[in-house]
């Protein structure tokens, strides 16, 4: 978008051009003629043409404030090998530049022939700048340090401590992501934090089933999804902060969720409770002090707590599943700052279908 007093500054400019000139005798060749708004290949600069003579100069200007100048972002995540995370990738760019960072600033203004033209582009070093930062975010997860949203344990268990445990895989048939940005300990620059659980992406409306027995401690029956507006005000909060505060992550960023107490016996010497996120419903005897099965269905997948689902719309459906173990020491989440090769491993053992 070009901010109004730009554009009164162009056409103040070209009152003054077409005052200093003969006015043109309208003929057939001129009086229809309109401006012209072209872009170019990477999306970074426009030019508008103005013919001389009646034509609409406000037509052009309509389809450049129109244009969705994020677009120049998709060239850069072309090649990035999980699609699934691209949109949030593009999202944490957008909401890490400045509001007017996505503005044409007029560049050149001069005349050709019969015709004005306005020459007008975007900050390329600024944007340029930001997309690179966030994307080797992305590519070295180390780079963002785990931000605690409770009291995180120093101490936590080792992977090969757990090799004893197997826990029902929560959507039948479906398997354990090996994508380093889908599993426990992936930046999450969007909101400013470290991804803590597992993103089974399965069909809008795919069962859930709770991984092992336990008691229903949190049901979020009455879940209402928050606007777009809204979304994007509270991550705002987050890159104040630094990191993904724990009211935000739990109650309006995992969406429609249960959570599960397995008690002291699912794994020795400490209490776990499994989250499950996202969903687009709850079954109705899934309430707080519910005991639960293994295997019980406890809703179905979906999108809440997304961007897509503030937008009403139902695509990017999956399964944010994860494990909370807590001691005398604290809290942490299953896998919490294990290597990717290493926790892959684990995790694909840890799960079976039946």
């Amino acid at each position: 978008m070009i901010k109004f007093y730009k554009l009164l500054y162009a056409l103040i400019i070209l009152f003054f051009i077409s005052c200093s000139t003969s006015p043109p005798i309208s003929t057939p060749s001129t009086k229809n003629k309109i401006s012209i708004l072209t872009f170019s290949e990477d999306r970074f600069s426009a030019t508008i043409t103005i013919p001389s003579g009646p034509n609409s100069f406000e037509h052009a200007l309509r389809q450049l404030m129109r244009h969705d100048n994020t677009m120049v972002l998709d060239q850069y995540l072309y090649g990035i090998d999980e699609k699934s995370i691209v949109s949030e990738i593009k999202d944490a760019i957008i909401s890490s530049l400045p509001e007017d960072a996505f503005q044409f600033r007029i560049k050149n203004f001069s005349t050709i022939d019969n015709s004005s033209i306005m020459d007008l582009e975007l900050d390329r070093n600024q944007i340029e700048a930001k997309i690179y930062t966030i994307l080797k975010k992305y590519n070295s997860p180390a780079m963002i340090p785990i931000s605690p949203l409770f009291s995180i344990s120093k101490t936590p268990p080792e992977i090969h401590e757990l090799n004893n445990i197997k826990l029902l895989i929560p959507c039948a048939n479906s398997t354990v992501p090996n994508k380093q940005l889908l599993l426990p300990n992936a930046p999450r620059a969007y909101r400013h934090g470290t991804h803590r659980g597992i993103d089974f992406y399965v069909n809008w409306g795919t069962p859930v089933r709770s991984v092992a027995d336990g008691v229903v401690i949190r049901a979020e029956h009455g879940y209402q999804e928050m606007g777009p507006d809204f979304r994007l005000n509270i991550l705002n909060d987050t890159k104040i902060l630094g990191r993904t505060p724990s009211d935000i992550f739990e109650h309006l960023l995992l969406g429609q969720a249960v959570y599960i107490d397995h008690g002291f016996d699912l794994i020795s010497g400490y209490r776990a409770v499994s989250i499950y996120a996202h969903l687009s419903h709850i079954n109705s005897n899934i309430k707080i002090g519910t005991k639960i099965k293994r295997g019980q269905e406890l809703g179905k997948s979906g999108n809440s707590g997304t961007k897509d689902s503030t937008l009403k719309k139902k695509t990017g459906a999956h399964l944010h599943w994860e494990l909370i173990l807590q001691n005398n020491s604290g809290e942490y989440y299953l896998g919490q700052g294990e290597e990717h090769e290493n926790l892959s491993l684990f995790l694909s053992n840890l799960f079976v279908n039946d």
